[in-house]
């Protein structure tokens, strides 16, 4: 374990190829919509949309996996645990392989209540099950990867993280251009093309384990005991911290289907408009979880080592590096925004509505900074009520906010109320900060 005090040096040495990392998740999918638009057609791109916002429902929702393996392990790591962390480890991947087999053994219900849900024409939807189908066989390494994901960044493993998520995006664009510009596979081919190169990004993970465990004295005596792996205690504490963590996963998943459909309330123009912007803040999101996922990390090494004082360290050095990359996004989202709008919106009107409301937009890293970072710290502290608590909170402000500024303020009154939800996220999270130093004292 590292005993070095926390650095800003540090924290952006860690922070860069996180932010990589990150950029590769979201890449894939623009391959995926990319290498469709080439060779397919309206149906096979509608199909695809379909498809994927049911598997991404299922995916995301499962992302606590990450999350709570994340503060697990750095909470053990942290008190120099090894034995922990080695089990931490195989608990997750247990519970990713039966999360990922039970996805694969009900793919077919699942897709038949989506499509029920998510109506769209038959060619779309035959389309969409293709994918869907495919998509489902890499369900169980998917939430391996995040199991394994998780143990890495809870370790301070920022380098492995990239190389996993790099291999699953170049795998991912290879075989996309191989299976349906080379061999016509159509959507199904787009799909299961994401879900082999999950399966070898799981394999390099597995890798990169075996040999980060090698250099930390190889697998312990005991670790596969049944008694200590399944003990109740553990386990019952594991499976608390991903419920609450799944539960504030879905209440964040209705604070933004809120923001699209405050949009569509404003007419398709105000829609298109902050569909757009709305993809520049999910860049500058996943920019700035890098500095969370330090924030996760160092805050359970806090919790391991029962000390605030790191914790304290640990938010201020990550708060002050997220803000400064906040101003600087903004900036560059001001400035550049558009130019950039104009260039890849061909609309007249969509163009004119986003450029009107960017500003707004520029806003966001900054004052989302600060909520990123506060889960980043609750999150490594595995404080899953609490969390799931501010989340419910600020998701009320939020809508009352947009009852309140909307009527009156049209689509400047939709972007204010969704500003207001961020500072809303971290005020919540900030009122149980106290509380936080107060149980690790």
């Amino acid at each position: 374990m590292t005993t070095a005090p926390l650095t800003r040096l540090n924290v952006l040495q860690r922070a860069w190829p996180l932010v990589f990392a990150n950029a590769a998740v979201p890449l894939a999918g623009v391959a995926d919509t990319f290498v469709l638009g080439l060779r397919g057609d309206a149906s096979d791109l509608a199909g695809v949309a379909l498809g994927a916002a049911i598997f991404n429902i299922v995916y995301w929702s499962v992302y606590f996996l990450r999350m709570g393996t994340t503060g697990l392990t750095a909470q053990a790591n942290g008190s120099d645990d090894e034995v922990e962390v080695q089990r931490t480890l195989l608990r997750a991947l247990i519970l990713a392989g039966l999360i990922g087999l039970l996805v694969w053994l009900i793919r077919a219900p699942l897709a038949d209540l989506g499509f029920a849900i998510l109506q769209g024409g038959p060619e779309a939807e035959t389309d969409g099950t293709a994918y869907f189908t495919a998509r489902s066989w890499g369900a169980l390494p998917a939430f391996g990867v995040f199991a394994v994901t998780g143990w890495l960044i809870g370790l301070g493993r920022s380098s492995e993280t990239l190389i996993v998520h790099g291999v699953i995006s170049a795998v991912n664009i290879g075989l996309d251009l191989w299976f349906v510009l080379g061999l016509g596979y159509g959507p199904g081919g787009v799909g299961a093309a994401t879900a082999i190169a999950e399966a070898c990004g799981l394999l390099v993970a597995v890798g990169l384990l075996w040999r980060i465990l090698s250099r930390r004295g190889g697998l312990l005596p005991g670790i596969f005991g049944r008694a200590a792996l399944l003990d109740p205690g553990a386990i019952r504490r594991m499976v608390d911290i991903n419920l609450n963590l799944m539960l504030r996963t879905w209440v964040m998943i209705i604070g933004f289907t809120w923001f699209a459909n405050a949009g569509a309330r404003q007419g398709t123009v105000a829609l298109a408009g902050n569909h757009v912007l709305l993809q520049v803040i999910t860049i500058w999101a996943f920019v700035l979880d890098a500095f969370a996922f330090i924030a996760e990390a160092e805050s359970g090494r806090a919790v391991g080592r029962k000390s605030v004082s790191h914790m304290r360290r640990t938010l201020r050095l990550s708060t002050e590096l997220a803000l400064a990359t906040g101003v600087l996004l903004g900036l560059a989202t001001w400035i550049f925004g558009p130019a950039i709008l104009t260039a890849v919106i061909g609309d007249p009107d969509a163009r004119a509505a986003a450029i009107t409301f960017l500003p707004y937009c520029a806003v966001v890293p900054l004052l989302g900074a600060m909520a990123w970072i506060f889960d980043g710290i609750f999150i490594g502290a595995t404080k899953g009520t609490m969390l799931r608590n501010a989340s419910v909170a600020a998701v009320l402000v939020y809508l009352a906010a947009d009852f309140i500024l909307t009527p009156p303020l049209g689509n400047h009154g939709v972007w204010l109320a969704f500003l207001v939800y961020y500072l809303a996220r971290a005020g919540a999270l900030a009122a149980y900060y106290p509380a936080l130093e107060k149980r690790l004292a």
